[in-house]
């Protein structure tokens, strides 16, 4: 790979005018722009973001660390994301902790840190160091801190607090900022309105593992909502209802086949993610079912296949967007040394109903 200096030389200027020109400086002629932008074409040359890091202490990247990548709603929040990472010229570097030995003794933040991020965002269950790797991560963790470098985090206020805790951080360290919605609410309302349609079993299916470390708080704060709505309704709470399966299409068709061959099944379900609810959608229909007049699925995160399938889905949107916007634009402004008014935002979600409800 060819280096600034063969860029200069063959440009016949110096090297700090092709810097200038890399950087967009508008103090060089049109003409000199020009000869360097064509040397460094020809000689196909690529800046070392890490070795201007040093210079400038900053390399124009970010790290977005997401649970998984296959399922369409972080899909949706990543390309946002990188859209506008692009549009303000930072590169993104992405990091999935499915597999949660993978990421278990932090050397990810390490790996982060060596590549001199500007700031992190993390999505979902942040996984925390093993014990015998704390010591280590609070090492880099403080790093971090001496270097100001910031974290957007979008999950819940719990998970926020527990990891604070664990690496000593003050809550009022501007630096972390949390987004949040309420789940709890958000899925009240959803089992409000199937019992207000006159259902009275209705199947709670949960995506994933449930006893993840730290503990599933996104999950429980949603069984909180589907419990509080029975309660309020006097509708006892029955756990034969409650059934957790894969990600995804066929963990909800294996949980509604399950269900769904109870003595006295549900005549409703609530899936904690769209992708397991349209997975009960299509085995109801494959095992003969009418929906909604028969079953009735309401799913969570409003995907964009859900106002595709057949028939819709009915949903609780998350604003996605606009939580991936604010994610990097906070990020951006944190990262330029600015100041926000908040460590903590939530956002509004909505019931959708569509054609799975009545």
């Amino acid at each position: 790979m060819s280096t600034l200096k063969e860029v200069a030389d063959q440009a016949g200027v110096s090297i700090a005018t092709v810097s200038l020109v890399l950087n967009g400086k508008t103090t060089v002629s049109e003409a000199t722009r020009e000869k360097v932008l064509a040397c460094i074409e020809s000689l196909n040359y690529r800046p070392n973001m890490v070795a201007r890091g040093f210079k400038t202490k900053k390399t124009m990247a970010i790290a977005v660390l997401l649970p998984t990548i296959t399922n369409p709603i972080y899909a949706s929040f990543i390309h946002t994301v990188e859209y506008l990472a692009h549009e303000n010229n930072y590169q993104v570097i992405l990091f999935s902790y499915d597999h949660e030995n993978i990421l278990s003794n932090f050397d990810y933040l390490t790996d982060l840190y060596d590549r001199m991020v500007d700031g992190i965002i993390i999505c979902g269950i942040p996984p925390l160091p093993a014990p015998n790797h704390t010591k280590k991560a609070k090492q880099i963790m403080q790093a971090f801190r001496e270097k100001k470098t910031p974290f957007i985090f979008y999950n819940e206020e719990e998970q926020f607090s527990v990891f604070l805790d664990t690496f000593d951080i003050p809550k009022n360290d501007s630096s972390f900022m949390l987004l949040k919605i309420d789940r709890e609410q958000a899925v009240y309302e959803a089992v409000k309105h199937l019992i207000h349609t006159g259902h009275t079993r209705i199947g709670f299916i949960g995506e994933g593992v449930v006893n993840t470390y730290p503990q599933n708080i996104p999950y429980h704060k949603k069984l909180a909502g589907y419990k509080k709505a029975l309660l309020e309704a006097g509708i006892p709470f029955s756990s034969e209802l409650l059934v957790t399966g894969t990600d995804g299409y066929q963990g909800g068709a294996d949980c509604f086949s399950h269900l769904s061959s109870l003595e006295d099944p549900p005549t409703a379900y609530v899936g904690t993610g769209d992708t397991i609810s349209l997975g009960i959608v299509s085995a109801a229909i494959k095992a003969g079912f009418s929906i909604p007049d028969q079953i009735a699925v309401i799913g969570f995160d409003n995907i964009q296949e859900a106002s595709f399938w057949n028939p819709k889905l009915s949903t609780i949107s998350v604003p996605i967007y606009e939580i991936a916007k604010a994610a990097f634009t906070n990020l951006l402004l944190l990262m330029g040394g600015g100041a926000i008014p908040f460590t903590i935002k939530s956002f509004d979600t909505q019931l959708i109903l569509r054609e799975s409800s009545h």
